[in-house]
């Protein structure tokens, strides 16, 4: 949880929370419960249960009371009760705290080793992973139940990982009774290998008592030292089976460094050493893949040796691209025909498909191909409607539902806990409420739930809730419009389009102002520090540390301003621009430096990063939902752009 003397600051400094005006007197309405609330939570957390249950009583109406009466269950575990911990699961099964309790009570009776007792609370209410389930065999273990423990310490111990501790007793008593073989042993060598955890391979060898388990990990764990072993032909044979695994370990370790000689070893052994199926389909698609995103010359002829039966859809999608950078739009058309049926009626496929009868003049672009592809909402349909000048077609359903459902969900016990913990800033608890509340609703009350939270502001959980309740064309939650003025007066500043810039935060962020990803990039439009450090002084922005990012009108500054450099650098190119923002101008400029003579199409198309490229198209296509919708002048390329298509360029290139 968030730490309190935030939660107490939040309060006592009047800080402004995104919640909706229509829940202010509401909130206004606990105003006296919630600095209450926060002081029980700063006494439990100072150990000062005095204080705490002077306090607690009064707040039996509170939403969030449920949250001190867990404190006050988790304080007396260890004299607790099943009888004790049962009546709070009945009376506060709508909230994820049961489950929450239910850990911490499983932990507590194995400290206690009371077996038993830890039998019946697993009967009752089992606790997923793999700590509980050793913690449940290792009491099935101590009642006499040796059979059943076994055969689960079977299972769990053959994995290609480390076990929790809690598996340790289990595991050992199973070990010295004489179950652990060294074809058991061998499994897990290899699992383990295979997912470099070499430690732990290096541990398990132990256990390998047969000589030629001893042999064959020696052999794997040489090939994992050095692939280009693997150059021998006579090191590994066909003979043993798992010459096939090991094969295909090094060689795709060996890949990392050199590509196109692990290629031909990787040709050379698939057959001759009976690789499984398994490992070769993910083997022949790694290597189409990578090979086409480096674009290699004669990729086309690699190809013809690694999947010369198409066999590989997402190898064959890549050897279109190499074609449409290789202008050869007679092959695009032959390629297109060998994806399945179902990848040929994509809109991807279908726009190059039209592109390339337009080129070659084989074919004819009928009204019901051209009717499917832009009929559907999507970067390739928008596409297609500005070349044929047709209106674009949003697909939207509004949902249509009335104030008095939204409502009745609002004044749901679950619905009240997530408004107060929003307001409390306790994000990662208010999402494990939503996500608890979700299995308890029906479909008409997930998707209202998502208009709820789109109500409270909470953007990207409505984006969410559209999507988990199967509502994609609900555009109005999918697609909302927060920070307007923000968005108005930065872009305008700036000098650029301002619903390019609120589709970047849609892409970015969900319109999350405090998200945080694992690479460190911050809010709305997540900027890396040091990237936000240098524009603002730039544009003389006040700046103190990272953690202004999480300010929206600081992040939309800052990152409008990062949106005009990199136009400024790509010199007025959205595309480019868009790309730069999000796998950083040094790659876009390399990726020009070697495919910037081609239509910009076809480049979008050929960006080899999957995200990047995904980003590249999803930012356009917003830009057309927002315009639409906001009933402005709408077009997804300036005409500047669309210039430079590859329908449009006489010779198939294009001038940078």
């Amino acid at each position: 949880m968030k730490p309190l003397s935030r939660m107490c600051a939040a309060l006592t400094l009047g800080c402004t929370f995104s919640l909706p005006t229509l829940a202010a007197s509401t909130l206004d309405t606990f105003a006296r419960e919630r600095a209450s609330y926060i002081q029980a939570r700063q006494a439990v957390a100072a150990g000062d249960w005095e204080t705490f249950d002077n306090i607690s009583p009064k707040l039996k109406n509170y939403p969030l009371y449920p949250y001190l009466e867990y404190d006050q269950m988790e304080r007396r575990l260890a004299s607790a009760s099943q009888s004790q911990i049962d009546q709070f699961a009945a009376s506060h099964a709508d909230t994820p705290l049961v489950s929450r309790l239910q850990r911490s009570w499983i932990n507590q009776l194995a400290r206690q080793q009371a077996w038993h007792g830890l039998l019946r609370a697993m009967e009752q209410n089992p606790i997923s992973g793999t700590r509980y389930k050793c913690l449940e065999l290792t009491a099935r273990l101590n009642t006499g139940d040796t059979a059943t423990a076994y055969t689960g310490a079977k299972e769990l111990w053959d994995a290609g990982t480390s076990q929790p501790n809690s598996c340790d007793p289990l595991f050992d008593s199973w070990i010295k009774a004489g179950n652990l073989s060294s074809d058991i042993a061998l499994s897990r060598f290899f699992k383990a290998a295979e997912a470099g955890n070499t430690s732990l391979a290096k541990y398990v060898q132990r256990y390998l008592t047969q000589s030629e388990h001893k042999s064959v990990s020696e052999l794997f764990l040489k090939v994992s030292a050095d692939p280009a072993a693997l150059k021998d032909r006579s090191l590994l044979s066909s003979a043993n089976p798992l010459h096939g695994r090991i094969a295909a370990y090094g060689i795709r370790q060996l890949a990392r460094k050199d590509l196109e000689q692990s290629f031909e070893l990787w040709v050379r052994d698939r057959d001759r050493l009976k690789v499984d199926a398994q490992r070769r389909d993910t083997l022949d698609r790694y290597f189409g893949v990578r090979m086409g995103k480096n674009f290699l010359p004669d990729y086309e002829a690699l190809m013809v040796r690694l999947d010369p039966d198409f066999q590989q859809e997402e190898v064959t999608e890549w050897r279109i691209r190499n074609a449409l950078t290789r202008l050869d739009w007679n092959r695009v058309q032959q390629l297109i025909k060998r994806l399945p049926a179902e990848l040929q009626a994509n809109e991807r496929w279908l726009y190059w498909n039209s592109v390339a009868i337009d080129r070659t003049g084989k074919g004819s672009n009928s009204e019901d191909s051209l009717s499917k592809l832009i009929g559907s909402r999507n970067f390739y349909s928008f596409l297609a409607a500005e070349m044929h000048d047709r209106p674009y077609n949003l697909e939207d359903e509004p949902a249509g539902f009335d104030k008095a459902q939204l409502d009745r969900l609002e004044q749901n016990p679950a619905f009240a806990r997530m408004r107060e913990l929003l307001f409390l800033e306790e994000n990662y608890q208010a999402r494990s409420e939503w996500n608890h509340a979700q299995s308890r609703l029906n479909a008409e009350d997930r998707h209202a739930a998502a208009h709820v939270a789109s109500r409270w502001d909470w953007h990207d959980q409505s984006i969410r809730g559209a999507i988990s309740s199967n509502r994609w064309n609900d555009l109005a939650i999918r697609f909302p419009h927060p920070y307007k003025a923000l968005f108005k007066q930065y872009a305008a500043e700036r000098g650029i389009n301002r619903t390019w810039a609120l589709s970047i935060a849609r892409q970015e962020s969900a319109f999350q102002a405090s998200v945080q990803s694992s690479a460190g990039a911050r809010g709305l439009m997540q900027l890396m520090p040091r990237t936000a450090a240098q524009v603002a002084k730039r544009y003389t922005v006040p700046y103190r540390n990272s953690t202004d990012l999480n300010t929206p009108e600081t992040n939309i500054s800052l990152g409008t301003a990062y949106l005009s450099q990199m136009l400024e650098r790509f010199n007025g190119n959205r595309v480019f621009a868009t790309a730069a923002y999000n796998a950083g101008p040094h790659r876009v400029s390399r990726w020009l430096e070697e495919r910037g003579n081609l239509p910009l199409d076809i480049w979008i198309e050929t960006i080899p990063f999957d995200e990047t490229r995904n980003y590249v198209q999803n930012v356009l296509a917003f830009g057309v939902i927002y315009d639409v919708r906001d009933q402005q002048p709408t077009r997804m390329l300036s005409p500047a752009e669309s210039a430079l298509l590859a329908l449009y360029q006489p010779d198939g290139t294009k001038k940078l």
